[in-house]
């Protein structure tokens, strides 16, 4: 009579190799001669227990015993036909639980089946990171709004949330926070952490440009006005027409190093680009005076009056300038349209060169 090996250990015929030995061993403490002796009952159960695992912990075996199992009087037919091994393309008279462990497939398969692989990784991968720069440029442009509406605590917090290497904009939101941090919070320390960082994002020239601007007025307000001075160039190095860059320098040399001749050559850069930079002409007739050069001080004021005729230092600067060319009457009068405006040091010169006898 064929015995059921898996009614004999009490167990599923699907049984993994683990969950066999599991009911083996548990039978057999039970069973075992030692524990059981003089039991012949018991005897005649271990013994079938021990063939029963003999058989179903061996794969070859085991094999054999499911197509006796299954298949009965036909079970040596099927076994010397049966091939070893099947493709994918070929049919197995085994059911397919049997039949799966024996799969082989082709090399072309193989080949397509790993090409399918590598390309759902590659667009799940895209995709990641088209997303992740949507959600970067999404934050930065909030924050890019939000800086130019003034909602400068908003702007930060949305441009800190743009923060990624995929940001196509990294060095600006990077420059627009150390801007914030500069000039709404005065955190220096914060300020130069984020011009790092931009640096590191490397920015596009105009980026550069501004990132070298911002860094220099750091310099500037700490006092390190020669470092500042050369960031101040570097910045219209990378972005050439920067007024903004070339008015610190023509400052600096006016009011810091008193290098006249170099004010006046940024002055007249700033007037030359701008021809409605009244200031710049007003700057550039000072320079021009304390080079000495007096008739084009006068030509300055006079293209800085043809936009403004109510600062009172333009009229002072003329007047000096015209005194010095012994120009008395054009003198005394912008003398006294200096002093109408508010200028007290017009008053001595009105006594002293014009004649005048007037109190302050």
């Amino acid at each position: 009579m064929f015995e059921d090996y898996y009614k004999i250990l009490g167990i599923d015929h699907h049984a993994s190799p683990k969950a066999i030995q599991k009911a083996f061993h548990k039978l057999a403490k039970e069973l075992h001669p030692d524990k059981t002796p003089n039991n012949k009952l018991a005897a005649e159960k271990f013994k079938k227990i021990t063939e029963a695992y003999g058989t179903l912990s061996d794969a070859k075996k085991k094999n054999q015993y499911d197509l006796k199992l299954r298949y009965g009087a036909y079970a040596s037919f099927i076994s010397n036909a049966r091939p070893k091994q099947y493709t994918a393309r070929r049919r197995s008279p085994v059911s397919p639980y049997f039949y799966r462990k024996h799969l082989v497939f082709s090399p072309r398969i193989k080949m397509w089946g790993g090409i399918s692989v590598i390309a759902i990784i590659l667009v799940v991968a895209i995709t990641t990171v088209l997303l992740t720069r949507y959600n970067a440029s999404f934050d930065f442009q909030k924050g890019l709004a939000n800086y130019h509406s003034k909602h400068y605590s908003s702007a930060y917090f949305n441009l800190k949330e743009s923060i990624t290497p995929l940001n196509p904009y990294l060095a600006a939101a990077h420059l627009l926070m150390a801007e914030i941090c500069f000039n709404q919070q005065g955190n220096l320390d914060q300020t130069r952490s984020h011009l790092k960082k931009a640096y590191h994002a490397v920015p596009s020239d105009s980026i550069n440009a501004r990132l070298l601007y911002l860094e220099a007025k750091v310099d500037y307000g700490q006092g390190n006005h020669q470092t500042a001075y050369r960031l101040f160039e570097d910045a219209t190095s990378f972005l050439p027409g920067f007024d903004s860059a070339t008015y610190q320098m023509a400052e600096m040399d006016l009011f810091i190093f008193a290098r006249f001749d170099r004010a006046l050559v940024h002055f007249l850069t700033l007037a030359r680009n701008n021809p409605q930079n009244h200031e710049a002409y007003l700057a550039s007739a000072y320079c021009h005076q304390k080079l000495e050069q007096h008739e084009k001080a006068i030509n300055q004021i006079d293209r800085f009056l043809l936009m403004r005729t109510d600062v009172g230092m333009a009229h002072y600067i003329k007047a000096i300038s015209a005194q010095a060319l012994n120009l008395r009457e054009i003198s005394c009068a912008n003398y006294l349209e200096a002093n109408r405006l508010g200028v007290p040091a017009a008053i001595d010169s009105l006594n002293a060169y014009c004649g005048m006898s007037m109190t302050r």
